[in-house]
């Protein structure tokens, strides 16, 4: 499959999955409130750590999120007094999202664009780039990625990646039954199943250099399970699923980290 006619499949499948019921359930008064009061909570806790630690003060960056999805994390970075630039593929996507942003009095950009491109973002602009866990499943071009990432940095700014750990990749992730092993680590496509040396060759590759890395563990049960899954679930179900003992997996990392700059004075 071409790179555009690819593209266009993501593009209308984001578009088509904007209004499902699980898109819904994530722009629901409830979940956006849970935001407003404590903006943190958009981010697994060591990634806002981890990214508090380069940049103790958000106010006045410039902070772009590709690939920004269900804009939690692009809401709570504004709210926490940053200047926000929301990409997607997807054009519901920034359109529910600006819709949200507007009835919260949130002053943010809304640019449609695709993530390995970038062709419509400013270049050396942002003092942070974040994406968020879930955009390496649909890059098809690590490397063009990365490059554009590095071209809307500022110098000496930084790019925080947070996503699903490949160690997950090779098995059925079925937490609440014994694991199988259903591919190679090494099998990357056609699945695009990235693995750690893809992510950091490539940043490399594009001249970003890597100033650290967290491999976590799920912060809550959820991880487990997809949204059709986890709505059936009974709350005592879902107690001990991070204690590898009941659930195997939870012996692997659930999340990978990664924090890297652009080189340069700021």
């Amino acid at each position: 499959m071409q790179g555009n006619e690819r593209l266009t499949r993501i593009k209308a499948h984001w578009n088509e999955t904007s209004e499902s019921e699980w898109y819904r359930s994530l722009r629901t008064e409830e979940r956006i409130k849970a935001i407003r009061e404590t903006p943190a909570s958009a981010f697994h806790p060591a990634v806002f750590a981890l990214m508090g630690k380069y940049l103790p003060d958000l106010k006045h960056l410039r902070v772009l999120l590709p690939s920004s999805g269900d804009n939690h994390a692009a809401f709570a970075l504004a709210m926490l007094g940053a200047h926000v630039t929301s990409a997607d593929i997807s054009e519901r996507q920034l359109e529910n999202a600006a819709a949200i942003a507007a009835r919260l009095g949130l002053d943010m950009e809304f640019i449609c664009d695709d993530t390995m491109g970038l062709s419509r973002i400013d270049g050396g602009a942002y003092d942070l780039v974040y994406t968020s866990n879930g955009t390496l499943s649909w890059i098809f071009d690590l490397d063009a990625m990365h490059r554009g990432i590095f071209r809307v940095l500022k110098p000496g700014a930084y790019y925080v990646l947070h996503d699903m750990h490949p160690f997950n990749r090779p098995f059925s992730g079925e937490a609440w039954k014994e694991p199988r092993i259903v591919k190679a680590y090494g099998d990357v496509f056609p699945d695009l199943h990235w693995r750690l040396q893809d992510m950091v060759n490539s940043q490399l590759r594009s001249g970003l250099r890597l100033c650290e890395m967290a491999e976590l563990p799920a912060a809550d049960p959820s991880f487990w399970f997809p949204y059709e899954e986890l709505r059936k679930k009974r709350r005592e179900e879902l107690e001990g699923l991070n204690d590898w003992k009941r659930n195997p997996m939870a012996a692997l990392p659930a999340w990978v980290a990664l924090v890297s700059q652009k080189p340069g004075q700021p």
